[in-house]
C-alpha cells in the first residue's frame, strides 16, 4: 500500500500537517442523505462455506458504470473465484453506447452454456432497475425502451443485479472475515465516483453518500458542476473528492488542461505540488465520508470487529488510503484494520465484478 520509489523527493501525502474534520460536514450525513437502502442480511462465514461447496462451478461477472463495461468467466477454485478463458468482453464508456449489446451478448452465453450471470451498476438502483448515470444516458434510454429498465429482463441467467458498492462489499467482507474476523465492514470506493456500503450486525447496507451535498468549507477549488444525481443542484462531495468527478475536472478547471487521473498522478510524481494537493484534499474528503457514514450507523473506529476495505483508482496513488485513516483517526489512539482490494482476487477481475459473481452463484 503506497509504496514507490520517491526519486523526486516530493511531500508524501503522511508527512503533511493532519486537517481536523470538519463537524458543519459531518451533520449533513444521515441515512436520509445517503438514500441508505437495506439490501439483505450476510455472514461471511456462511457465504464462504456456500462457494466451497460449490468448488468447480463456473459464474459469468459484469461490471457496468460510466467508464467501461468489462465481463469475465470464473470457476470456484479453493472457495475463491479464478479468472479463466472462454469468454471476455470490455467496452469503453461512450454514454453507455453499446452496453445493452454487450450484456445481452454475455447473456446468450451464460443461457447456451447453463452458468448463472451476475451484474453490477455504478449507479443507483431500485431493486435490479438502473435509475440513473450521468455518464450512460443512452444506456439507460435503451434500457427502458427494451426492457423497462430492469437489468434482469435482459436474460434468464441474470441472476442478481446491484450497485457496486453492496457487489464490492460482498467480497470485501469475505477478505475482511478471513483476514481480521471482522463482521462489521466499511466499503470504500474512489473511482469515477466516490460511494460508500456498510456491513453493520450483519446486514448489508447500500448508500449514496457521495452524493451528500459539500459544506463550503470542502470546497477548496470552487467546484460548481452540480452533483445532478436525484435531480440535486448542489455541490456533492463526489464533485470533490473523486478520481475521475472531482479530481480531473478540478485539474482542468486550475490548468486549463484535461489530464486522466493515472496522469494527474503521473505529474505528482514528477514533482507537481498542485497534483499532490489535489489528491490531499481528496482524501480529507473521503475521511468525511467515512467519518458521516459511520454516524449514520452508529459505527466507531474503536469497535475491534471493524474492518475499512478501500476500492478504486485514487487508491493506487502513493499513500492516498493511509492519508485517510490518518486524517480519520487523527487524535485517536486506534488501530484502524484496513485492506486494499487491489491487493487480493482473481486475475484481470476486481471486487466488484466478484461480489456479483458470488452473489449470482448465491442466488
Amino acid at each position: 500500500m503506497g509504496t514507490w520509489d520517491n526519486k523526486s523527493g516530493v511531500e508524501l501525502l503522511i508527512d503533511r500537517p493532519v486537517p481536523d474534520l470538519v463537524e458543519f460536514q459531518i451533520d449533513k450525513f444521515s441515512k436520509d442523505s445517503m438514500h441508505s437502502q437495506f439490501i439483505f442480511d450476510f455472514n461471511a462465514g456462511e457465504v464462504m462455506r456456500i462457494l466451497r461447496s460449490k468448488e468447480g462451478s463456473n459464474v459469468l461477472g459484469a461490471d457496468f458504470g460510466g467508464d467501461k463495461g468489462i465481463v469475465r468467466l470464473f470457476k470456484v477454485q479453493d472457495g475463491l473465484l479464478k479468472t479463466i478463458d472462454g469468454y471476455r468482453d470490455d467496452i469503453q464508456g461512450d454514454d453507455g453506447r453499446g452496453y445493452l449489446q454487450t450484456i445481452e451478448r454475455a447473456g446468450a452465453f451464460a443461457s447456451s452454456n447453463n452458468i448463472p450471470f451476475g451484474l453490477t451498476w455504478g449507479g443507483p438502483m431500485d431493486g435490479s432497475k438502473v435509475l440513473f448515470h450521468p455518464k450512460a444516458k443512452q444506456f439507460i434510454g435503451e434500457l427502458n425502451d427494451h426492457y423497462g429498465g430492469d437489468l434482469k429482463n435482459i436474460s434468464p441467467s441474470i441472476k442478481a443485479c446491484l450497485n457496486d458498492g453492496p457487489d464490492g462489499l460482498v467480497r470485501g467482507a469475505v477478505e475482511a472475515y478471513k483476514k481480521f474476523n471482522s463482521k462489521n465492514v466499511l466499503f470504500v470506493i474512489n473511482g469515477g465516483g466516490i460511494a460508500l456500503a456498510t456491513l453493520v450486525d450483519g446486514m448489508i447496507y447500500s448508500n449514496e453518500a457521495g452524493h451528500v451535498e459539500a459544506v463550503q468549507e470542502l470546497n477548496k477549488y470552487d467546484q460548481d458542476t452540480p452533483c445532478g444525481v436525484f435531480g440535486a443542484k448542489y455541490v456533492c462531495l463526489e464533485r470533490l473528492g473523486a478520481n475521475k468527478a472531482g479530481i480531473e475536472t478540478q485539474w482542468q478547471h486550475k490548468t486549463g488542461e484535461y489530464l486522466r487521473a493515472r496522469d494527474i498522478e503521473d505529474c505528482y510524481k514528477a514533482g507537481n505540488e498542485f497534483a499532490g494537493e489535489l489528491y490531499d484534499h481528496s482524501a480529507f474528503v473521503i475521511a468525511h465520508m467515512i467519518n458521516g457514514g459511520m454516524k449514520a450507523y452508529n459505527m466507531s473506529l474503536n469497535d475491534p470487529s471493524l474492518t475499512i476495505v478501500f476500492h478504486g483508482g485514487a487508491f493506487k496513488f502513493p499513500y492516498y488510503g493511509e492519508r485517510v485513516v490518518q486524517v480519520l483517526a487523527k487524535d485517536q489512539d486506534v488501530k484502524v484494520k484496513m485492506i486494499m482490494t487491489k491487493d487480493f482476487g482473481a486475475q484481470d477481475s476486481n471486487a466488484c465484478l466478484e461480489g456479483a459473481s458470488i452473489m449470482a452463484l448465491l442466488a
